[in-house]
Parts: C-alpha cells; sequence; structure tokens
C-alpha cells in the first residue's frame, strides 16, 4: 500500500528538482496513482498544493525555530519540514502528533537517521508555539516584507501592487489567492435544453432543473450572482462525469472570461476571429452567438484540444487553423467583425487557480510578455474591419500588460476605445467598486480585482477601428 505522504513528499522534491516548475507533476501523479481512495487523492492534493502556494510563510515559520535556515537544508528533509508545517498550521483534521510522528518515520526510511532528533523538535516547537510566530512589521516599507511572507507572495510583486492599489486592496487579493476556489462553468443552455428540457420551459427553469440534476449528482451547486448562465461547482471529483458534460452541457471557464464575450456584443451575422484561442472558452463562448468563428493558435496539441471542446459542445461553425499569431495572414486583412486578442500574459490574476505562476513570474519575464503582446497586435489588427471590433484581454494584475498597452494600441494604431458600461451585469456596477468598474469601462476597459467580484484577475478592453 502506498504511503500518502511519502508520494507527496516525493512530488514536492521534484517540484524544486533542478529549479524547475512543473504544473502537471501533481495531476500527473494523482492520475498515476488513481486506484488511491478519494479522500488520500483529496489529501496529495490539499498537501501539495497548500505547500507551494504557502511556501514563503512556510519558511518563514521554519526559518523562525530552526539553527539551520531552510535554503542550507538537504532538500528531502526541507521538503520533509514543509508538509509537516502545513499540516500542522493548516490542517486541523490532522493532529499535530501524527504530523510531526510521520515526518520522524520517513526520515528514518530514507537514511536520515541521524536527523530524526532534529525533524521532531523544530517540528514539536512549531507545534507549541503556532501562536506566537512572529511576521515581520506591517508598517515598514509600505508592509511589502508583510504581506510578503504572510500571503507567500514574491515582495516585488508586492511592491508593484502596493504602488497602484495601496495596501487595502492589495491584502485582498492576496488572501483571495489563498482561498479554496469553485470550478466554474458557463452552461450551454441549447444543450442542455435538447437534453433534459421540455416544451415551453424558461431559461431559469432549465437552468433550475439542470442545478437540481448536479446536485443529485453530489456536488455543491450555486449559481453566479453576476451571469444566470454560470454556476459555481464544489466537491466535483471530476467533471467528466458530471450530467450532461459528454454532451457539452457546460464549459469550465470564469466568469471574468465569459465577459469579454458579454461586452463584445456577439451578433448571429459576425465573423469572430480568435488568435490565441486554446482551450478555447471564449471562441465556443461567441460561437453560441455567431454565424462564424475562425479559432487559431501555434501548436498541434492545442487546436486539438480546441476541435474536441467544439465537438462535444456540438458547435459545427468554429473553424480552428494552426497558425502562429506573430506571422501576418494577408488573407485575413479586413475580415473579422471582432477580433478577440486574448494574448500570452504574466497570469498573475490567476495565481489562485495556479500557484506556480507567482514563482516562475520575473521583472524582465513582464517585460517580454509586454513586447511579445506588441508584436501580435501589430501583426493582427488590420483583420479587423474599418468600425470592427477588437477585444483586448489578459489573465493578469499589471498595467504594462494591460492599461498602458490599450494606450499604446490606440497612439500607434487606427483604433479608439468604446464605452461599454452599459454592457456590464448589473453585479459589477452596485457598490463603491461597482462604481469605479462603471467608470473604467466608460473609458474603454476595466480591470477587475482578483476576488473584488468572487472572480479571477481579468483584463477587457474594448477597441474599435476607425
Amino acid at each position: 500500500m502506498a504511503n500518502v505522504r511519502e508520494l507527496v513528499l516525493n512530488i514536492l522534491v521534484e517540484y524544486e528538482r533542478d529549479g524547475v516548475r512543473k504544473p502537471s507533476l501533481l495531476k500527473d501523479s494523482l492520475n498515476k496513482y488513481d486506484y488511491l481512495e478519494t479522500r488520500d487523492k483529496a489529501f496529495m492534493k490539499r498537501v501539495v498544493d497548500g505547500c507551494i502556494e504557502r511556501q514563503l510563510q512556510i519558511d518563514h515559520i521554519l526559518d523562525s525555530f530552526s539553527k539551520t535556515p531552510t535554503d542550507k537544508m538537504q532538500p528531502f528533509i526541507r521538503n520533509l519540514l514543509r508538509m509537516s508545517v502545513y499540516q500542522i498550521m493548516f490542517m486541523d483534521s490532522i493532529p499535530d502528533s501524527a504530523a510531526c510522528n510521520e515526518a520522524v518515520k520517513l526520515a528514518g526510511k530514507h537514511r536520515f537517521q541521524g536527523l530524526k532528533g532534529f525533524v521532531n523538535g523544530v517540528l514539536r516547537n512549531i507545534a507549541r508555539n503556532r501562536d506566537k510566530i512572529a511576521y515581520p512589521d506591517r508598517s515598514i516599507d509600505g508592509g511589502a516584507k508583510y504581506l510578503s511572507t504572510l500571503y507567500s507572495m514574491p515582495e516585488w510583486i508586492c511592491n508593484m501592487w502596493l504602488e497602484t492599489y495601496g495596501f487595502e486592496k492589495t491584502e485582498g487579493m492576496l488572501k483571495f489567492f489563498l482561498e479554496p476556489r469553485p470550478t466554474t462553468v458557463r452552461l450551454s443552455l441549447s444543450a442542455i435544453r435538447k437534453l433534459y428540457g421540455k416544451d415551453g420551459d424558461s431559461d431559469d427553469k432549465l437552468i433550475a432543473d439542470y442545478m437540481d440534476r448536479l446536485t443529485g449528482a453530489g456536488v455543491v451547486v450555486k449559481k453566479s450572482d453576476i451571469l444566470p448562465y454560470a454556476l459555481d461547482l464544489e466537491k466535483t471529483d471530476n467533471i467528466r462525469f458530471l450530467p450532461g458534460f459528454e454532451e457539452g452541457a457546460f464549459f469550465v471557464q470564469d466568469v471574468s472570461s465569459m465577459l469579454v464575450t458579454e461586452i463584445a456584443g456577439v451578433e448571429p451575422s459576425d465573423v469572430v476571429v480568435d488568435v490565441c484561442a486554446a482551450p478555447g472558452g471564449k471562441s465556443l463562448h461567441a460561437a453560441e452567438r455567431a454565424a462564424t468563428v475562425l479559432s487559431r493558435d501555434v501548436s498541434e496539441r492545442k487546436c486539438e484540444l480546441i476541435r474536441e471542446n467544439a465537438e462535444r459542445m456540438g458547435l459545427s461553425n468554429v473553424k480552428v487553423e494552426l497558425h502562429d499569431a506573430k506571422i501576418h495572414d494577408r488573407n485575413m486583412e479586413n475580415k473579422a467583425d471582432i477580433i478577440y486578442l486574448d494574448l500570452p500574459c504574466s497570469g498573475l490574476g490567476i495565481i489562485g487557480r495556479k500557484n506556480d505562476i507567482k514563482y516562475n513570474a520575473s521583472k524582465k519575464g513582464l517585460s517580454e510578455l509586454s513586447n511579445l503582446q506588441w508584436e501580435i497586435i501589430k501583426t493582427v489588427w488590420d483583420y479587423v474591419k474599418p468600425g470592427g471590433t477588437l477585444m483586448y484581454s489578459t489573465c493578469t494584475v499589471n498595467m504594462a500588460e494591460n492599461q498602458e498597452m490599450v494606450k499604446r494600441i490606440c497612439a500607434e494604431l487606427p483604433f479608439e476605445t468604446v464605452d461599454f458600461s452599459e454592457k456590464l451585469p448589473k453585479a459589477l456596477t452596485e457598490g463603491v467598486l461597482g462604481q469605479e468598474l462603471v467608470r473604467s469601462a466608460k473609458n474603454g476597459y476595466i480591470q477587475l480585482i482578483p476576488g473584488a467580484f468572487g472572480t479571477d484577475g481579468f483584463f477587457i478592453a474594448k477597441l474599435k477601428r476607425v
């Protein structure tokens, strides 16, 4: 029988081996050990994800109680202590004694007999003094060190956001990233109507009945406050086994991403071109409303993923093509009523879903991404018909990739921003934050702050070719 803690430890050691972060490693391991009990797989996922997303905080705790700094420890011992500290600090269901004893056993099993006392002493000291752990003073340097340590976010990112958004908003984002996130899906009402509908059923009745089906399958379901066809799902062991998945009843997509098609105002007669489309969420959303969608990406693997999703969703009006967006296609000039530019970005708005992003990001990387974005924009802008729409979006929170890029587009290319405040769902217009979004939308763009409305961090701009 596999030792689940040992499996977790092996994954954590592999994560940092050679300094390479491998986002698919946990998924691959869960697939490999699919025979394990559901609770064991849930434990593996919880501890691996938790150790990665809270690594800076855990290392700070260890450094407060260990004479040997974490960066001087053997990788095996460092990750053994990290996973044990996570259980002690953040998993109430795990007795402290179990976390300590199992760590000592693993140290001995892997020929670290001489360090069993060290492992035991450090962990038991932390367990006894968990309420006395000191963190950096939040009043120093604007609170960057404090936020970085407490919320495990690289200090340079904290500084960037503090400068733009101030302490309160920045801390709100960081807290949100560490909260458990539901799986958000966009419903295909046409597919649900075909599968389960009866004559005369309203959209609301269809959604309510489908939610009952999901609840019957053991899923905790909540309807989005922002869009009526979006649902938040919890306790979904495998979405592929949910009612209607194979028949295209839903597509996994955050509400923030769904807003692109809402704001674009896609009409049935439109030609929509999505130049960096994988996995295809926005393309397929547009296809449910448009006559023609051309969905492109740079690799055959990504294109095949879009094709599979289009086929599952029953959308025959999506044409998928392999094409590098950095290479101009003369045949596409003046063809698109709407072009979707959801370009490669730093992903800082989705750290809560992909916790390794924050450790792989760098100032140099952000600059390189901005250059790549501009290279693509310069290449594809004339695919838009005169009078047509360019929808620029990213899943990041970085002015250089977002607001400043929109200014550059309007300054150097024949585009102007479009007021889309009337397109915002009612839930995004309420309260102080809602009014800020309305004012921003009047200027042609919105920056959704992670967690402000329960969504990922996302930027959307609407521009018109003039």
